[in-house]
């Protein structure tokens, strides 16, 4: 297997999840570059609630999200993202649904393949012990997203985080909505005053993030208006 890059300098949560999800994803390749691919468009289900998972997925391209029995969104899954390991590991039924909501590509590796894979090669372990990791912290994110204060700050809070790897996410406002539980209508709301104040650029199904630090004042609940 290639060597392990070193990781950048500077924030540890900035950029490190999608690094680590591109190297498992090369560690895939190099390992089985036979996998088979499969395309999904927006509505398909990798799987859903109750059923047994008997493949991981990876992410090529595309969006896939990770949803509770009750239809909340618990986590986005981008470009390089991993689906289903948690479930073929413990071997327990999916408590969630995993839908796509961009034409996605998606390369699946079989149940018996990836268990053999962690056994046999001590750095793919290791990167996806990684990967696992920053997913616990992303969900630690999620949940002082809707604990960040008033739906200015926990939007504010919810897109600084979307916007740590680049300045456009794909994220529209019904997508937000889900993520926090809240009506797209007061979700829209928001998103335009912050295009007002030329904090973000809100776009047709992307939006674009001019201004970080007037956003990052606002998740900490401060005014968007501009600072000197």
């Amino acid at each position: 297997m290639p060597e392990t890059p070193s990781r950048a300098a500077g924030d540890p949560l900035t950029g490190t999840r999608s690094f680590i999800d591109q190297q498992l994803r090369t560690s895939l390749r190099v390992l089985a570059p036979h996998l088979p691919r499969h395309s999904l468009a927006p509505g398909d289900r990798i799987f859903a609630v109750g059923t047994q998972v008997r493949a991981v997925s990876l992410i090529e391209r595309g969006l896939i999200a990770l949803r509770s029995p009750g239809s909340a969104t618990l986590m986005l899954l981008r470009d390089s993202g991993i689906v289903g390991d948690v479930e073929v590991m413990t071997e327990t039924r999916a408590e969630k649904d995993a839908t796509a909501l961009l034409h996605t590509d998606i390369i699946r590796v079989p149940g018996d393949e990836f268990r053999w894979l962690i056994q046999r090669y001590p750095e793919f372990a290791l990167r996806w012990t990684d990967a696992m990791a920053c997913r616990t912290a992303s969900y630690e994110r999620r949940l002082l997203d809707l604990l960040a204060g008033d739906l200015r700050a926990q939007i504010s809070s919810l897109l600084l985080h979307e916007f740590a790897d680049s300045d456009v996410t794909r994220l529209t406002h019904q997508m937000i909505a889900e993520l926090l539980g809240v009506q797209r209508s007061s979700v829209s709301r928001v998103v335009g005053q912050l295009a007002q104040h030329d904090i973000v650029d809100n776009g047709y199904a992307h939006m674009q993030l001019l201004d970080r630090a007037a956003l990052a004042r606002a998740a900490l609940g401060y005014s968007t208006g501009h600072h000197t």
